[in-house]
């Protein structure tokens, strides 16, 4: 009897030292915080008075080869707290399996996790590809574990702030687990996570948040457009400057009507540091063309380029003895226009030249009376040219831009009415005179009847008398010879009527 009761109250004790574990709760869902990025828990708790406290647990494979899980606890709440928020964001870098068990202290013991029902509720890890070339995300995750068989839907939600969640895709049905963001701008950034639901509509399990930058593939280098200006056969010769390319790369020369574009390739060059020209055989004239130079990266996309160059047209008017010249800015160097400079030519035979500064003007007239030779003025030819100067840039360089030229000139021309009214009460009807295009230095006139007698001559309009008295009306030859400051003299003759009123 006594040697019973000995072993009675060893037995008692040694079991008073080892805690009773209970069967895992239920798990209501394991999910992932958007905001902190938590791993939080909350299971069913278990209707028993004995049970002291809960133990979560991770679950880990310890051997590939053997598919046993076994739990590595990481903390405990206490009855009746029934929620577990873990920390360490080891869910950001892959799926984590939980389980919970109910434990009976019993004064204090140590207690060994046992074999759970598998598989775990897991996290949902969701991880992403961006490829910059095809401007694609790829999202891809896993299933919640326990909830196979039980999910309504996915949805890829994307963070705009503090609990300011924007739909990116919604209703995903059971089984997908990709999906694919297609035409992403470059320079964003994109904080996505996947929700999962459970056919009961009520549970959502959040996955871990990714954070994406789709930052452009970008190529190093500096890329300056020297100039465009009037090349060879009236076409648009064009300079570009490459600096600090560590390697060759594709560049496109393009080409718009607009400094805003559309632009259209029209050359392409591999090259590395150095200098570009490039013809284009384009009619200068044919209208105002914006260049640049472009450089594409790994993708073959434009991930730089440089500034613009433009030609300079000319254009000009002559009204009586007025020029007008006008011309387009040239608004595509870095470093703006220093000046403008008008080259004016005077003389189709050695001609005289000379350059007005016109400041940033975009307009000049001109006096062509007094750039006309009225003693050559078969000769005489005024032309105009735009020269454009930048100011010294960063690059060290200046930049110069030639437009076309445009001229005008003097042909002698002699016109005489055909009839006139010598009692006409508009004076400029009752002499008969000859018109001029030019100053010439004077000229001789005579006058026939119709049987060829001189009847009048003198270096001025005829007024239609004979010796003072007005001549009969009916039609009259003339002679007249133009001295022009030179020996060239021009010689008309023909007919002109007299009326009267």
């Amino acid at each position: 009897m006594f040697i019973f009761l000995v072993i009675s109250m060893a037995l008692q004790y040694v079991c008073a030292q080892v805690p009773v574990q209970y069967p895992a709760p239920r798990l209501y869902y394991v999910t992932v915080s958007p905001e902190t990025g938590f791993d939080s828990l909350i299971w069913y708790s278990i209707p028993d008075p004995e049970i002291d406290y809960y133990v979560i647990g991770i679950s880990y494979i310890p051997d590939p080869l053997n598919p046993d899980v076994v739990y590595t606890p990481i903390g405990i709440t206490y009855v009746p707290d029934t929620v577990f928020v873990n920390t360490d964001l080891e869910s950001s870098s892959h799926s984590v399996g939980y389980t919970v068990w109910g434990v009976n202290d019993l004064g204090g013991g140590l207690y060994t996790p046992g074999s759970f029902e598998q598989p775990p509720d897991s996290t949902v890890f969701l991880e992403y590809e961006y490829d910059s070339c095809q401007a694609t995300i790829s999202l891809s995750w896993n299933d919640y574990n326990k909830w196979r068989g039980s999910i309504l839907e996915y949805n890829i939600l994307r963070r705009q702030g503090p609990y300011n969640y924007l739909p990116v895709a919604s209703h995903l049905s059971s089984g997908t687990n990709t999906y694919i963001l297609n035409n992403v701008l470059p320079n964003q950034q994109f904080d996505l996570f996947v929700e999962v639901v459970n056919q009961d509509m009520i549970r959502r399990s959040t996955s871990n948040r990714v954070q994406i930058i789709t930052s452009m593939i970008q190529q190093s280098g500096l890329v300056n457009a020297d100039y465009a200006t009037l090349g060879a056969g009236n076409t648009i010769a064009l300079s570009f400057t490459v600096m600090n390319s560590p390697d060759p790369v594709q560049y496109y020369i393009v080409r718009g009507t607009s400094p805003t574009g559309p632009f259209t390739q029209i050359a392409s060059f591999n090259t590395g540091n150095g200098q570009i020209n490039y013809t284009d055989d384009i009619l200068f004239t044919s209208g105002i063309y914006y260049y640049r130079l472009e450089g594409l990266n790994q993708c073959s996309q434009v991930s730089y380029f440089s500034n613009l160059a433009n030609n300079i047209i000319l254009g000009g008017t002559l009204a009586g003895n007025q020029i007008d010249i006008f011309w387009n800015d040239y608004i595509g160097w870095s470093a703006g226009v220093e000046q403008y400079m008008l080259i004016r030519t005077i003389g189709r035979n050695n001609p005289v030249t000379d350059t007005l500064n016109m400041g940033l003007n975009t307009s000049y007239q001109d006096n062509f009376s007094s750039l006309a030779n009225y003693e050559n003025p078969v000769s005489s030819l005024v032309c105009y040219q735009v020269e454009a100067t930048e100011n010294p840039n960063q690059y060290g360089s200046q930049g110069l831009s030639l437009s076309n030229q445009v001229c005008f000139t003097i042909n002698p021309d002699i016109r005489l009415p055909s009839a006139f009214i010598p009692n006409d009460t508009d004076p400029t009807n009752q002499l008969f005179e000859p018109v001029f295009s030019f100053l010439p230095e004077h000229y001789d006139l005579i006058i026939y009847n119709r049987l060829g007698t001189k009847i009048w001559e003198g270096n001025a309009g005829w007024d239609g008398r004979m010796n003072g008295r007005p001549v009969p009306e009916g039609v009259y030859l003339y002679y007249i010879r133009v001295f022009n400051y030179s020996s060239t003299i021009a010689e008309l003759s023909g007919k002109v009527t007299v009326v009267y009123r």
